[in-house]
């Protein structure tokens, strides 16, 4: 088990689900990789993993973790300048609903490290 690097009240973590239509994933994960090299930049960003689902390829799970509230997060970030040609392209790229379910943290362990 691990302390928090920002205190829990500190930080907010969420899963995005993001079904793309077969036929748009190509421009989805592009468009998307664009949106997260630009959030990395952010004082804000902590980390994000980007997956794949197994069972549902064409469906793209981000797990984000950033040092704001879940309100700061909602207001500040999706609104960003960056975020302007993602967000007006998903009702064309998503197959359906892009879904984010905000996480609380019950405990943190650390990584594996290679010695």
């Amino acid at each position: 088990m691990t302390t928090l690097t920002h205190p829990a009240s500190e930080t907010v973590a969420f899963v995005v689900r993001l079904p793309a239509r077969p036929e748009k994933r190509e421009q989805m994960r592009t468009m998307l990789f664009d949106v997260v090299d630009n959030m990395a930049k952010e004082p804000d960003f902590i980390n994000t993993w980007v997956h794949e689902d197994q069972a549902e390829p064409d469906t793209i799970v981000l797990y984000e973790t950033w040092a704001c509230s879940r309100e700061t997060f909602l207001a500040e970030h999706l609104n960003k300048p960056y975020r302007q040609a993602y967000e007006a392209a998903l009702p064309e790229l998503l197959a359906g609903e892009r879904t984010i379910t905000f996480l609380t943290e019950l405990r943190a362990y650390p990584s594996r490290t290679q010695n």
